[in-house]
């Protein structure tokens, strides 16, 4: 799922863009954006069935990669299935962490504990719990709106017709400067190249999925 779309985006910087600069969004920023999203917070948001493999170290506690946890399908152990309960062989928590109960987890073997759960988010507004949190949302639309900005204003320098670069016969008609001035008209351009060199998460998005990273403590 897309943590945001491109009307969203287009409400956030509230002015309508054409269908070509849509499908833009769509296809490749917001994509970039949704894809730096889960780079920073550690895991897949989406909401689906997960398949784990562990090397049991003699610890009590393993910790799944996946959050939400929603449910714990089944945990196989040395090629025994456990069982679920504080009083049984394991208990799970929301942010990831299983705790064996009584013993630890064994290191017979290489790659000896599978598990299978539920973890993730389901879309905002689909009316299932847990829901995506406001929070992607809105870095979403503002990453991806810093990028599509960044991308104009670079081509609004540019010429309607194709834009060609220099060769031995022809001189190229990129134009790229800081700022222009026709008589008593002038404009300045904010970032020049530094524009291709926009973050696409700054701090404040940073500070807004910190909560969402993921962690090792209940």
């Amino acid at each position: 799922m897309a943590f945001c779309t491109a009307t969203n985006v287009e409400a956030y910087m509230q002015f309508d863009i054409d269908s070509d600069l849509e499908s833009h969004l769509t296809n490749n920023i917001i994509p970039l954006a949704d894809s730096v999203i889960k780079e920073y917070v550690g895991y897949d948001v989406e909401q689906t069935t997960q398949v784990e493999t562990f090397t049991g170290d003699q610890t009590k506690e393993l910790f799944l990669t996946h959050l939400p946890v929603n449910s714990i399908t089944s945990v196989v152990e040395d090629g025994f299935t456990l069982t679920a309960g504080n009083e049984e062989d394991f208990v799970s928590f929301s942010n990831g962490r299983l705790q064996k109960v009584g013993m630890r987890w064994s290191y017979a073997k290489p790659q000896n504990i599978v598990v299978t759960y539920n973890a993730g988010y389901y879309p905002r507004g689909s009316g299932n719990s847990p829901e995506l949190p406001i929070q992607f949302k809105a870095v979403s639309e503002r990453a991806s709106a810093r990028l599509l900005q960044s991308s104009l204003i670079i081509a609004s320098q540019q010429e309607a017709g194709d834009v060609q670069g220099q060769s031995s016969t022809e001189v190229s008609n990129f134009t790229l400067g800081d700022s222009q001035r026709i008589g008593d008209y002038s404009i300045q351009y904010p970032g020049s190249l530094n524009l291709n060199s926009t973050a696409v998460l700054t701090g404040t998005d940073m500070s807004l999925l910190a909560p969402f990273r993921r962690q090792f403590f209940v």
